[in-house]
């Protein structure tokens, strides 16, 4: 099994700037949980103990993740504004904030901040957390921004936090969202955001939006009122073009057409219903950007598949829902932590790239998938402990087979 020492030489750059979050003995279970967390299996503490050389017991880490002193939203606000600033072009260029939830089922009755929940996934109820994540895509790199538990109001009373709703919390995400200036941020988010309050924050910044409309939604068109779906269809029928769009990964072709009209608590908005060819459902694109395209919206709204993808890879890859720890400020901190180790594992990609001499100026980078990364990772790690054992043994025999392996 590969074990961790000590932090791997291509990563020490990415640890060195977050040391001043941390005090020297926290800094190192830091570190440590991190890296664990990109070569594992799994994010249960114990787990994650078992992959650390010389490592106290696992509840000395969970006692760093509920008692030590420093900011989990700092910590990866500064990993992810780094990401950023490497990641900036001069002429800033086109940021989009992603905005989603998931959920994740617990049985531990005592644990905090668990309530009754439909699990979407399964179709079941269950007892669990809601989170509300976000996270930045800029040039084809997905970087974690944030993420929130979504507590009751006992809850919030209970840990001394400020009760807000899932809507607010994504509002509270865009007014402190501190990004560059120069680049153009649109929000995306699905039905569930589209809402006055989030709307209004996005207007606060000066972003534009792009929501999905829900099928029963009224649009005040001409002075008449229409339902999304119905209206959607008849006007595809008779106004629909195809047009190629861009997706993430590949073009698609999609029947398009647009209205402009007023809903309730958004004012006036621009609407792309949208249908991709051999299928029957439509999609109604809502945005304030009464000036884009219809190509140039769906294209955006596509990009919104982005943090799918990125809830997707921690939670099969670097295990966002392993946490069994009880208390409030352990689950969110472990929750960051696999924030913090996806952003690892996308600096050690850009480094690849340049060292690989590919073109730092492309629009759009093209990085491995994170289990390849993983995998990276892990034999970096096992070729600097054999370097380490080859350097410290004076057994020949031993050396010679060392290097062999080392060679291999």
């Amino acid at each position: 099994m590969v074990t961790i020492g000590r932090i791997p030489r291509k990563t020490r750059a990415f640890f060195k700037h977050l040391a001043g979050h941390f005090s020297h003995g926290a800094f190192g279970h830091f570190w440590g949980l991190v890296l664990a967390m990109t070569i594992g299996h799994g994010s249960t503490i114990d787990r994650l103990a078992r992959l650390l050389r010389g490592s106290t017991h696992r509840t000395n880490h969970g006692e760093f993740l509920w008692r030590s002193d420093w900011s989990e939203s700092a910590v990866l606000r500064q990993v992810a504004l780094g990401t950023l600033r490497r990641l900036r072009r001069k002429d800033g260029g086109a940021c989009y904030l992603l905005l989603d939830e998931t959920q994740t089922l617990k049985r531990a009755k005592k644990m905090s901040g668990v309530r009754k929940l439909y699990h979407h996934a399964t179709g079941k109820y269950g007892t669990g957390h809601t989170m509300v994540k976000a996270c930045l895509y800029y040039r084809g790199v997905t970087i974690p921004w944030s993420t929130a538990l979504c507590l009751r109001k006992q809850d919030a009373r209970k840990e001394e936090e400020v009760f807000l709703t899932q809507t607010a919390l994504a509002a509270y995400v865009i007014h402190t969202a501190d990004l560059p200036r120069d680049l153009t941020v649109t929000v995306l988010f699905d039905s569930y955001y589209l809402c006055d309050v989030v709307a209004d924050a996005c207007r606060a910044r000066g972003w534009h939006y792009i929501g999905v409309g829900k099928s029963n939604r009224n649009l005040t068109v001409g002075g008449q009122k229409k339902k999304l779906d119905p209206y959607g269809r008849n006007v595809l029928g008779r106004d629909g073009c195809w047009r190629n769009v861009p997706g993430l990964r590949k073009r698609g072709t999609y029947c398009l057409a647009s209205r402009v009209g007023h809903m309730k608590k958004l004012g006036e908005v621009k609407v792309v219903f949208s249908r991709r060819r051999n299928e029957r459902k439509i999609v109604a694109l809502v945005t304030d950007d009464l000036g884009a395209s219809m190509t140039s919206i769906v294209a955006d709204y596509l990009k919104r598949w982005a943090i799918e993808l990125l809830i997707k890879d921690e939670k099969q890859q670097l295990g966002l829902g392993d946490y069994r720890v009880l208390r409030y400020r352990a689950v969110v901190r472990h929750l960051h932590l696999v924030d913090i180790a996806y952003a690892c594992l996308t600096r050690l990609a850009l480094d690849g790239r340049d060292e690989q001499g590919q073109h730092k100026n492309d629009k759009v980078l093209r990085l491995p998938p994170i289990s390849q990364l993983k995998a990276r990772m892990r034999q970096m790690v096992w070729r600097e402990a054999i370097e380490d054992v080859v350097k410290h043994t004076h057994d020949k025999p031993v050396l010679r087979r060392l290097e062999k392996l080392l060679a291999a």
